[in-house]
């Protein structure tokens, strides 16, 4: 699968007007707390839309709940099929080589078993997330739970895979698609729920639907050709957040080079945004009713980092005050510094407190395995030609490698009447590499951030952050790169 950067760019800008609705139209604040309050109902709910948003379909009746897309588990396998259909005929009209399949090439896919692929580090590390992405809530939009829309994300990767390019099946691919599609997919149908105002009628609720219809496409579809686009009703409860949060930053970003200074005094703009759904102190009801969400532009990339860490399961102790969980989480990161991206399973405990009636603090720790990580190397080793001209289009080296390896973090913020004063993160990653470059990665990236809260919503700050990147070759060689970053910031709460 060949994705564009222009796609992916677009895609985060979608993502980022979503925050910015989910936080301000949609939802409602107590002042100075957390809360979430759902929007008051409509005054008539027996009011009639003024435009009849839905279409002529199939009777409805097989719903867990009002609100709730009804449950169609074979819909959802022929629109996971019709999604790998789409991608194909989308990359034969673009001229790709390995979109022309025949049984011949399904065939050979069959016999020759997995490879690792060769496509470019966006592609890999976020659109084939992405793609998994459509798998997934063309599960969730019919009414499967998140562990069944997850294995019918891998239906629809391991279908891609041997019969959607005539390339021998990708195991790198198989593994992003299927886990970076339930991590971002679940993301993406939750934050279009919080855009969707299902009490609404009219002219309003059309727009609402056409842009929770952007950021998930799947739902919005379903819901148009069934006409719940259209029809009155309440939200599902489990769409629902307990709290909502969003913590957003732009201004400028000073790169350091890769010893560790500032021999250069280029100024890149960027951009990054935080969003907190749900609250991880409350019990579990179901997997993701809880995550956070990072979104990085600019800095020397258009989309340069994304970071989703989902709850799957979790427990209180002691009161609440302290929180157990098992969190998946997906990286990418793509920056002038260094490139970065991986699909993980984390055990996290997480600690609150009060320090006195306007202070808070908050602090977890925690550590898990990388099922599969990538980053960039400074080594290209060139693999053997591919025997046969069918994979001609494929790239003869890669900048990339490819390992599974174990991580650890820990955080720690400081709040002031629920808004951010300081934060400071550490994160280490360590990859034995079994594709590319024979070494052993051990990075470890550390940062603090000080914001100062101006009035109102509005605050301003600075940030520091430091990479280090051992490299330990198989050869007995090694070498250690280091990358400063500083930025300074405007900040914009909402909590």
């Amino acid at each position: 699968m060949r994705l564009s950067v222009s796609r992916s760019i677009l895609l985060s800008l979608a993502i980022i007007c979503c925050v910015a609705t989910a936080a301000g139209a949609q939802t409602q604040f107590a002042p100075g707390s957390l809360t979430f309050m759902p929007p008051p109902a409509a005054a008539d709910t027996t009011e009639q839309p003024s435009l009849n948003l839905s279409m002529p379909a199939f009777q409805v009746t097989n719903r867990p709940c009002e609100g709730c897309p009804p449950r169609r588990v074979w819909r959802s396998l022929f629109q996971t099929t019709w999604v790998n259909v789409f991608y194909g005929l989308t990359n034969l009209m673009r001229g790709h080589d390995t979109a022309k399949i025949t049984p011949k090439t399904w065939w050979h896919n069959m016999k020759s078993g997995w490879e690792w692929d060769l496509n470019d580090f966006t592609t890999n590390q976020f659109g084939h997330p992405y793609q998994g992405n459509n798998y997934y809530t063309a599960g969730r939009s019919n009414g499967l739970s998140f562990w069944e829309a997850g294995a019918l994300a891998a239906f629809g990767s391991a279908t891609w895979e041997y019969f959607g390019e005539t390339n021998d099946a990708s195991l790198n691919d198989f593994i992003n698609t299927t886990l970076g599609g339930i991590a971002l997919g679940e993301m993406f149908h939750r934050t279009a729920w919080l855009i969707r105002d299902t009490q609404k009628t009219g002219k309003s609720r059309m727009w609402n639907e056409i842009f929770a219809t952007a950021i998930d496409p799947m739902s919005g579809v379903n819901r148009f050709t069934t006409g719940d686009a259209g029809r009155v009703m309440p939200k599902p409860a489990d769409m629902v957040p307990s709290q909502l949060g969003m913590f957003g930053t732009a201004g400028a970003l000073w790169h350091g080079d890769e010893n560790g200074g500032f021999s250069s005094t280029n100024v890149d703009p960027y951009m990054e945004v935080d969003l907190r759904y749900g609250d991880f102190k409350t019990a579990q009801r179901i997997p993701y009713d809880a995550f956070v969400v990072r979104l990085g532009f600019g800095g020397g990339a258009g989309l340069s980092e994304t970071r989703v860490r989902g709850r799957v399961i979790g427990t209180g102790v002691n009161n609440e005050n302290v929180q157990m969980a098992v969190a998946q989480g997906f990286s990418y990161n793509n920056n002038a510094a260094y490139q970065f991206g991986s699909q993980s399973f984390d055990f996290i405990a997480g600690f609150t407190g009060s320090l006195s009636s306007t202070l808070s603090m908050t602090a977890a720790v925690g550590g898990g395995v990388t099922v599969l990580g990538a980053v960039n190397t400074d080594v290209i080793e060139v693999p053997d030609e591919p025997a046969s001209g069918e994979h001609s289009e494929i790239p003869t080296s890669r900048d990339y490698d490819y390992g599974p390896g174990s991580n650890a973090a820990a955080a720690f913020n400081l709040l002031h009447r629920g808004r951010p004063l300081f934060r400071a993160e550490y994160e280490l990653h360590h990859l034995h590499i079994i594709d590319g470059t024979r070494a052993n990665y051990l990075l470890q990236r550390f940062r603090m951030d000080v914001n100062i809260p101006l009035r109102g919503r509005l605050g301003v700050g600075a940030s520091g952050d430091y990479l280090s990147r051992y490299t330990f070759y198989q050869a007995g060689t090694k070498s250690h790169l280091r990358f400063p970053e500083v930025r300074v910031f405007l900040s914009w709460s909402v909590q």
